[in-house]
């Protein structure tokens, strides 16, 4: 197993909690039914967007934890899966385009995700083997996420403009009936 300079592997959870960090219970599965739809798309927006940044800053090279990209690559795809999720099943035609969106980049890199292990569904969730995703060589995982990568950048791009659109949705209600959003800072 290859070691980062801590010689420590984070586990996709501290990663969930990192990606989440500005509202942690939007990421538990028994927490999210507590939220709207919006507001649960404005939490997995930001998260998403903060997964695809984590992802493009490895070097994908021998320094590199293996394990911790993995994790890392583990969360980013329930991210992506409560983004869609949330965007998706909101009443908001807006949220639903976004939610195409990230649909149509994931079936767009299919052949190179499922190189890495990764499954787009036919509803455009997200299915993560971890045996394959494990032995994938890591060129391959580096050409679907690194900094360089139009995938992670489209991913990122996508979810910062869902996030603005969800956010006015919540917040700038001209007719003065703005909602409040749950979150803990």
């Amino acid at each position: 197993m290859l070691f980062d300079t801590t010689g420590v592997t984070l586990t996709s959870e501290f990663f969930m909690n990192n990606f989440y960090k500005a509202n942690r219970n939007a990421a538990k599965v028994s927490s999210r039914r507590e939220y709207s739809k919006e507001e649960l798309s404005y939490e997995d927006s930001r998260a998403l967007k903060h997964a695809a940044k984590k992802l493009s800053s490895y070097s994908y090279s021998d320094q590199d934890n293996s394990e911790t990209i993995y994790n890392t690559i583990k969360a980013y795809v329930d991210t992506y899966n409560n983004t869609l999720d949330s965007s998706l099943s909101g009443g908001e035609a807006e949220l639903k385009h976004y939610a195409k969106q990230l649909k149509g980049l994931s079936d767009k890199y299919s052949g190179e995700l499922e190189d890495i292990g990764i499954t787009v569904e036919k509803d455009g969730s997200l299915t993560l083997n971890e045996n394959l995703l494990k032995a994938a060589d890591m060129d391959k995982v580096k050409k679907v996420f690194s900094e360089e990568s139009d995938f992670v950048k489209k991913s990122s791009h996508i979810s910062s403009r869902l996030n603005r659109s969800t956010y006015n949705l919540l917040y700038a209600d001209l007719t003065g009936n703005g909602r409040q959003l749950n979150i803990t800072l």
